[in-house]
């Protein structure tokens, strides 16, 4: 069959041009690399030659015009190793084709600010600037290992399904923003662990449909603004994770492999590459030749790009030889199918594992979490008047179990959380917690740990600037919905020693009196105590000191211990009536009775508490 002119290349087109309009009709992979792992480093991609420059208004074409796709074939670009030259500009345009850009060199930037597309990847590309705000995406849009030193724009972005950011890293633009996405609307998950961030990463109002995974990131803020992370207003559908990362070279690493469809390895390495690439034409998934290894950042993934970029490097690694022999190959395939979509999402903490940093403020006010926000082994290194915000946030359960605590104020006034799961040593000790509204239906410290109530009440104790008694009132409730009454008396005893601290002398030492003698009347026992002694003392004073009798013919016999009785348990009658206490036992029987009174109310409410409970 002859091919029409209209379906080859344009004149004018270099031959690795012409190349590319003939892969892009079959959706094949045009890889340009060199095998030469320093030479193929995009950071250096502005010394490629001719050979690899691709300028970027033949990929314009391909995408808004390119020819059809050849009979039975679907159309898609798909590039390795590319120079761009020039700004790729498909603002506004509209296309469906699978576009997959590999190791690339972008000298100016892209602009897909409201375009419409199927797929877009862009894994381990160089790029100075990505401005796609209001991009409406059909399928997946993956950054993953891209370096982009001046920032990213998704602001009111809609991804179809996944957006995936895992080891991008990023710097500020003009307004110290790394990662800007405000409005942004991802209906299925949204995964940047190990994200680097120069700047601020701005997710104001974002909607996520799954869930949200910031499992190891190095956040940091530019001087003079108060965020590194600022996502008010946030939903996340399912969990939000704030976590640590588990280290790559703390995980088995796979050889990728691949079979006929009878399940038998194919012989030798030529046949292995070409069943790979037939299966992702046929598929229109990522050519198993250029898929990393889990976990694998790729070859020329620093964690740092030039300028004031921060990041540890990150060894460079290679795909390794196929192994025929490997009995796993199942499970390895569905594990290479992951390999761009993060890890599992455990908990798991420890050596080989990387934290979660901030290096400034985090602001989650308002935001809301359809299953849980888990804040676990992260570190958050805030300097004055920098916050981690979580005021007024909604969640089923929140897990703030860091062994490191912030370093400035933790603020989760008016949140409501159903399950609280922390741990003592995550909490800050600097009075800069603020709790005022603070909401909780129960605590549950996690599998394997206790948190005592004393514990609980240091927390708030050390936590607070001033006294306030609602968070006392709150952990109080909280214990007795858990059946606790004990400990939440020993909060409401805490809370009133706390007030009393509090108060000019003349209350301070009213409320120590009461402190002394009834617990601020959780403590009737102490009262017993006292109620007791008070008896005591009765009895050996009128043993020595009788009191005339009232009728000289008609009085009960005399017993100290049983008038001593009458006195300090005055609704209770023993017979001893008939006796006129005069001068100081006249003053010592009244002092009897006003103390019987106030102690033994607090004796019988102490006992009906325990008459409730049982």
């Amino acid at each position: 069959m002859t091919v029409g002119a209209e379906q080859l290349a344009p004149q004018g087109w270099t031959g690795t041009e012409s190349r590319l309009w003939d892969m892009f009709r079959c959706s094949e992979v045009l890889d340009l690399s060199s095998g030469d792992v320093a030479a193929d480093n995009p950071a250096g991609g502005a010394g490629w030659g001719p050979d690899r420059t691709v300028r970027a208004e033949v990929l314009a074409r391909l995408l808004l015009a390119g020819p059809d796709p050849l009979p039975g074939r679907v159309r898609g670009l798909k590039l390795i190793g590319a120079r761009i030259a020039g700004r790729l500009w498909l603002a506004g345009g509209r296309w469906d084709s699978f576009v997959e850009l590999h190791d690339c060199y972008f000298d100016t930037g892209a602009v897909l600010s409201e375009a419409h597309a199927g797929t877009v990847r862009l894994d381990g590309c160089w790029l100075p600037r990505l401005d796609a705000s209001r991009l409406d995406t059909a399928g997946d849009l993956v950054l993953a290992r891209c370096t982009v030193p001046y920032g990213v724009r998704l602001t009111d972005a809609q991804i179809g399904t996944d957006l995936i950011a895992n080891y991008l890293t990023v710097g500020g633009d003009q307004y110290g923003r790394g990662f800007s996405a405000d409005g942004l609307t991802v209906h299925q998950d949204f995964e940047a662990d190990r994200l680097t961030s120069d700047g601020e990463v701005s997710l104001r109002t974002a909607r996520v449909g799954g869930r949200l995974s910031l499992r190891g990131a190095q956040l940091h803020g530019r001087p003079g603004k108060p965020n590194c992370l600022n996502a008010a207003r946030l939903t996340v559908g399912s969990t939000c994770y704030l976590t640590g990362w588990r280290d790559p070279r703390s995980s088995r690493a796979f050889a990728p492999q691949t079979r006929e469809p009878s399940g038998g390895p194919l012989a030798g390495p030529a046949a292995a590459a070409a069943q790979a690439a037939a299966e992702a034409q046929l598929n229109n998934v990522p050519d198993l030749r250029y898929l990393r290894v889990q976990h694998d950042p790729g070859p020329y993934h620093t964690g740092a790009v030039p300028g004031p970029f921060h990041g540890a490097a990150v060894p460079p690694q290679r795909l390794g030889p196929s192994d025929p022999d490997d009995d796993a190959a199942d499970a390895e395939q569905e594990e290479r199918e992951q390999s761009m979509y993060g890890q599992d999402f455990g908990e798991e903490s420890g050596d080989g594992t990387i934290p979660f940093r901030a290096y400034g403020g985090v602001r989650l006010d308002d935001a809301h979490f359809e299953s849980a926000l888990l804040i676990n082994n992260a570190e958050f290194l805030l300097a004055d008047k920098q916050e981690l915000s979580l005021r007024r946030i909604q969640t089923p359960e929140l897990r703030f179990t860091s062994p490191t605590p912030p370093t400035g104020t933790v603020a989760l006034s008016r949140a409501r959380v159903g399950n609280l799961v922390d741990t003592c040593s995550a909490w800050p000790r600097n009075h800069k917690v603020r709790l005022t509204g603070f909401s909780y239906e129960a605590l549950r410290p996690p599998e394997g740990t206790t948190y005592t109530v004393a514990q609980r009440i240091d927390w708030l104790d050390a936590g607070l600037d001033k006294f306030r008694p609602e968070p006392y009132e709150q952990l109080a409730a909280a214990l007795r919905r858990d059946g606790l009454d004990d400990d939440a008396r020993h909060v409401q005893y805490a809370k009133q020693r706390r007030r009393a601290r509090t108060l000019p002398l003349p209350g301070r030492l009213w409320y120590r009196l009461q402190d002394i003698t009834v617990g601020y009347g959780y403590r009737p026992g102490r009262a017993a105590l006292w109620l007791l002694a008070a008896w005591v003392v009765g009895t050996l004073w009128f043993g020595w000191h009788q009191p005339a009798p009232m009728k000289l013919d008609e009085h009960p016999h005399w017993n100290p211990a049983l008038y001593s009785a009458s006195l300090v348990l005055p609704i209770v009658n023993f017979g001893q009536d008939g006796w006129a206490p005069a001068g100081f036992s006249q003053w010592l029987s009244a002092a009897l009775v006003v103390t019987g009174w106030v102690l033994a109310s607090t004796v019988v409410t102490g006992a009906t508490r325990v008459l409730q409970r049982g």
